[in-house]
């Protein structure tokens, strides 16, 4: 007798008017301010085999001629997961309708009407609706249309409709149309005399709009504004062009008041066996740059072909160095150092691997990187099976170049096969391994042309595992205890003669303390005599499991000095490493602790230090505190940062990092926000510092939102706004 069909075009007749948007929450809890609306909760979930069954509930029941009858009192319908409750029903045999009077309530899964008389065919392919309140349960959405009419099963229209998701009787904003057409064949739907309010002050309007009923359309974005001291005013106008399913480009035009206007651009495509995005950015004229043009592009493209083949293109370029201070858009890209070019044929299959790269840079600050021109690598192992060793290879070829006729420059190759014969038990683990690494060069402007290097590798790691169960308070633990011994031997081979094309030194960390290679490349392999210490204990809750804490610490034992190093660099000729220790603590479920450490015993200093609390509730309050110490660096910084609310519609958000060695700020940023149930903004200012120029560069960001609908204005950078709210 009804379907859900009607349900559907009242759920596209509101989203069709809206801009889809990430709200300031994309999940239930942005609504959490809303108070109850008093919305009829949705009918009990039913069986396939109920929901085909069409179920009548009356009082009384009358015939009104040979074609017409008449339920009433109470009236209840039940079909296809949907409620029709009235006043009063007359079902027209001859016309094959179904007319409902008195407070017609339409309740479904998705949505619930309301209206004072309907007129519905058994089908659910043609009908009308008068008077009809609605509300979208999934969009928090609430609206109004004087008649909802159902020409076929295509063809819908709509007169005097209005959207909002604000509480009935609370409409902050509000959208109307006239009349709205929507045609499911074409999925078109089109919109007259269509109005915006805020507060009952309209403030946009439009004639004619033209949508999508499903998916995707061309037109107008929402602009972004903002305003910093070397931008001036910053305003960009997006137009988003739907090319087709699979394609699709944004055109953006941004004008900076103290620079100039900028074409922005981006085309994405998708299809079955490859994707990928373009990006140009192109200014005619830069009013603070001698009215030079400047530009800046990127593409990537990833396809597949066949079976475990890849394939992958990236470029990234701009037409001068101090294009990302001028005029990047994140706090990200003003650090990058080079811009990566690069072409990937690669091949995975289940225990091999093959690349062949070609690489090369465009360098913004310092040096440029060797570029490989080409680099070939192949990864292979056997299964892991008990008692069975295990083989593994990994081999690698690469031409090394750079525009510098004068630089070493050439081949390199290195062949690294190595056996393994892991063991184990319920309380420990031992894995002895053998490795010959070989590593040869085909060299220009080098006093040698043909240096090699062959080195045997032998290892030894082992571990044990205790636990025990204990109570802290009234709580039940257990606490393990994983001590671990992991032993290298690497003989001393004379390295001088070899090139460093891409090569080193690993920052220490923990998990260096069981590497091979205390260097990170292949043109130095470290000779090797020494044992590594370590222990870890964690604290798991004995009712979930969860780990709450872990706690590590280790050290390396030298039984010779080493002999090997970067050009530039001391040897190394102490008999310990530093200590390095990690911990990890979660009391309960608001409040994380993280930490980690390196101190030179030798020294008896911190050379590195780095702390993190955090203390963050449901998803408006969230308070983190950090600092970070580097003593080989001489650096020395504190990062504050709070999200909390003022008050029921209130939250103040900030950021604090500090340089304590410089006693200057790197980042300042303070910022309010308001949420009502339906609209909310967000007003920030930032002081940011230039690494580049080593000034302050002030900004103002400012957002506006009616949620469920659309944002205007700029938002912070994503990694600015995890720093800040956590998430």
């Amino acid at each position: 007798m009804f379907n859900s069909a009607y349900l559907r075009i009242i759920m596209l007749a509101g989203l069709a008017l809206t801009i889809p948007t990430t709200g300031y929450g994309e999940n239930d809890t942005q609504w959490l301010l809303c108070p109850p609306s008093g919305i009829v909760p949705p009918p009990e979930p039913v069986s396939e085999e109920k929901r085909q069954q069409l179920h009548i509930k009356v009082d009384q029941a009358e015939s009104l001629s040979n074609n017409v009858t008449r339920f009433t009192g109470n009236v209840e319908i039940e079909y296809l997961g949907n409620r029709i409750s009235s006043d009063q029903a007359d079902y027209d045999k001859q016309k094959d309708l179904v007319t409902v009077t008195g407070n017609v309530v339409i309740n479904g899964q998705t949505a619930v009407l309301s209206g004072e008389r309907a007129v519905i065919d058994p089908s659910g392919e043609r009908g009308t609706i008068e008077i009809s309140n609605y509300h979208l349960r999934a969009s928090h959405a609430f609206g109004r249309a004087r008649q909802i009419k159902l020409i076929d099963k295509n063809h819908a229209r709509l007169k005097e409709i209005s959207y909002t998701t604000c509480n009935p009787g609370q409409e902050d904003w509000l959208l109307k149309a006239e009349r709205l057409e929507l045609d499911y064949a074409t999925n078109t739907g089109e919109a007259w005399d269509t109005t915006m309010r805020f507060k009952g002050v309209p403030f946009l309007y439009t004639p004619y709009i033209n949508f999508p009923l499903q998916g995707r359309k061309s037109g107008l974005l929402a602009p972004t504004i903002g305003t910093s001291e070397s931008r001036g005013t910053d305003i960009t106008q997006p137009y988003y062009w739907n090319i087709a399913p699979h394609r699709d480009a944004t055109l953006s035009l941004r004008n900076m008041t103290a620079r100039g206007t900028m074409l922005e651009s981006e085309y994405r495509y998708l299809n079955p066996s490859n994707n990928g995005q373009l990006n140009f950015d192109y200014m005619s004229a830069d009013k603070q740059l001698n009215n030079e043009e400047r530009w800046s592009g990127h593409f990537n493209h990833q396809a597949k072909h066949g079976k475990g083949w890849q394939s992958e293109l990236l470029y990234n370029g701009v037409s001068d160095d101090e294009y990302f201070n001028d005029l990047g858009s994140s706090q990200s890209t003003t650090s990058l150092s080079h811009l990566e070019r690069r072409a990937d044929l690669s091949y995975q299959a289940r225990y091999w691997s093959f690349l062949a790269r070609a690489q090369g840079y465009q360098t913004l600050i310092n040096d440029q990187p060797y570029q490989r021109l080409p680099q070939l690598k192949l990864n292979a192992f056997t299964p892991t099976k008990q008692g069975r060793p295990i083989l593994s290879f990994d081999g690698e070829v690469v031409n090394f170049g750079k525009d510098d006729e004068t630089v070493t420059k050439g081949v390199r190759v290195d062949l690294y096969p190595a056996v393994s014969m892991p063991m184990n038990g319920d309380a420990w683990f031992l894995k002895p391994r053998l490795a010959l690494r070989y590593t040869g060069y085909q060299l220009e402007n080098a006093p040698e042309e043909n240096p090699a290097r062959t080195l045997p590798i032998t290892s030894l790691d082992s571990g044990l595992f205790f636990e025990r169960d204990l109570n802290i308070g009234d709580s039940p633990y257990m606490q393990t205890l994983e001590p671990r011994l992991y032993y290298l031997y690497v003989p001393y081979r004379d390295q001088d003669d070899l090139p460093v094309f891409d090569t080193s030194t690993y920052d220490f960390t923990f998990h260096q303390l069981f590497r091979e290679n205390r260097f990170n490349g292949a043109d130095r392999h470290g000779d090797a005599n020494q044992l590594t210490l370590a222990l870890t204990t964690r604290f798991l809750n004995g009712l979930t499991g969860a780990e709450q804490m872990s706690a590590s610490l280790g050290q390396i034992l030298y039984f010779k000095d080493r002999e090997i190093s970067l050009p530039g660099n001391s040897l190394e000729t102490e008999s310990d490493s530093p200590l390095i220790g990690e911990l990890s603590f979660h009391p309960n479920n608001s409040t994380d602790l993280t930490a980690n450490a390196r101190y030179n015993v030798n020294d008896d200093i911190a050379e590195v230090f780095n702390t993190r609390l955090r203390y963050h509730r449901g998803q408006d309050r969230s308070v983190s505190l950090g600092y970070r110490l580097r003593n080989d660096l001489d650096e020395q910084q504190s990062d504050l940062a709070a999200y909390w609310p003022l008050a029921r519609h209130w939250q103040l958000l900030g950021r604090w990092q500090y340089d304590l060695e410089a006693k200057r700020n790197l980042d300042v940023v303070a910022g309010l926000e308001y949420r009502s149930c339906c609209w909310g903004f967000r007003i920030i200012g930032r002081e940011l510092l230039n690494t580049t120029t080593e000034e302050l560069e002030r900004s103002i960001y400012f957002s506006f939102e009616f949620k469920g609908l659309s944002r205007i204005g700029n938002e912070l950078d994503s990694e600015l706004e995890r720093g800040i709210l956590g998430r």
